[in-house]
């Protein structure tokens, strides 16, 4: 029988544990404070500010969002993003990123790469200002950070959809299969974004190269030591492909029964059929604004499902606000006081 995930009972728990966090933090007169950049255009980006504000207040995370427009001049938004930065009162800085398609109806001939680009590389990180405000982990300095294997050591954190389906694979192993680690197993990435795909990728690449040893406070985003012999013996894999690799691999009959876990990311409704899976796979649908997989065919082939919605989306905002709480570690003495020696070798994550 297939066990559909229940994103929103999980995100409740966490959520449990991010209080008693921040309550620790206030106890020691620290008061995390998140300042988010939103443009008035993209609703979608109205409606994920406003539901991240109202869970970063619920646990007692301050919260503000500041509105700007497409055609806001670059310069005006940079100098906003900079005061944040000297600011020592705000811990974290989020840029809204908007959907490309939604920006470009209003700047139809502009270049939504290097607009983007030219504002969130303006997040303060440790190298430029001394500090992590990167709240989103989609700076170009983290993610690079995490393609080179280097963004724990750095105290960044991953972008928060990627945490989520991570925490959803380490509580599948702690509450299904004691046995499982997708460290072992072939995974497929479908979907090349920035936001999941993409870090995700490099992450689980490189702790898979590495035979993954790693840190215990990191615990919910790398799940457990594996040796190199063990990586080794399962052949391990994990591929990334966008929609057109995805059409390849089916257009060849290479159907996705060779993967044991299936991550999909491309909003395309109905794109996993159960006639493409393997029996027992563990399938996270991360599709929006609608699911990529076809729940129907899917269920009693799978053993797991995210559904959309009330699977990943719950998991991505809570992991937003554990990244806010992470950040903390990246600041130094004079800002903190005490409170460093409070966090140092303890398990922040939720």
């Amino acid at each position: 029988m297939t066990i559909i995930f229940d994103g929103e009972k999980l995100a409740k728990q966490k959520e449990l544990k991010l209080k008693q966090k921040v309550m620790a933090y206030h106890a020691k007169g620290i008061y995390p404070k998140v300042v988010a950049i939103f443009f008035h255009e993209d609703q979608a980006s109205i409606l994920y500010t406003s539901l991240k504000k109202q869970t970063a207040e619920s646990l007692g995370i301050a919260y503000q969002a500041k509105e700007f427009s497409f055609a806001s001049p670059v310069e005006e938004i940079q100098k906003y993003i900079e005061e944040l930065n000297a600011d020592p009162s705000v811990t974290g800085i989020i840029i809204q990123k908007p959907w490309t398609k939604k920006w470009l109806e209003s700047v139809p001939n502009g270049d939504f790469n290097e607009w983007w680009g030219s504002l969130v590389s303006k997040i303060a990180t440790k190298k430029s200002h001394g500090v992590n405000k990167d709240v989103d982990g989609l700076a170009p300095a983290t993610l690079e950070a995490i393609k080179n294997g280097t963004w724990m050591q750095d105290q960044m954190v991953l972008p928060a959809t990627a945490r989520a389906v991570l925490s959803i694979l380490k509580d599948y192993r702690a509450n299904v299969d004691s046995d499982f680690s997708y460290l072992t197993e072939k995974v497929l990435i479908i979907g090349q974004s920035d936001l999941l795909g993409r870090p995700l990728y490099w992450h689980m690449q490189n702790l898979m190269q590495k035979g993954a040893t790693v840190p215990q406070t990191f615990g919910e985003v790398c799940q457990v030591a594996v040796s190199e012999s063990q990586v080794s013996k399962n052949k391990c894999e994990v591929k990334l492909v966008g929609k057109q690799g995805l059409a390849e691999l089916i257009e060849q009959k290479k159907s996705l029964s060779d993967f044991r876990v299936i991550i999909s990311a491309t909003g395309q409704k109905n794109l996993i059929k159960g006639d493409l899976i393997a029996d027992h796979s563990i399938i996270i649908d991360v599709g929006e604004p609608q699911g990529d997989i076809d729940l129907p065919s899917c269920l009693n082939k799978a053993d797991f499902i995210t559904p959309v919605p009330n699977g990943v989306g719950p998991m991505t905002v809570v992991s937003l606000m554990a990244n806010a709480l992470d950040l903390l570690r990246s600041f130094p003495q004079k800002i903190l006081g005490d409170f460093n020696q409070f966090i140092v070798g303890k398990d922040l994550s939720p």
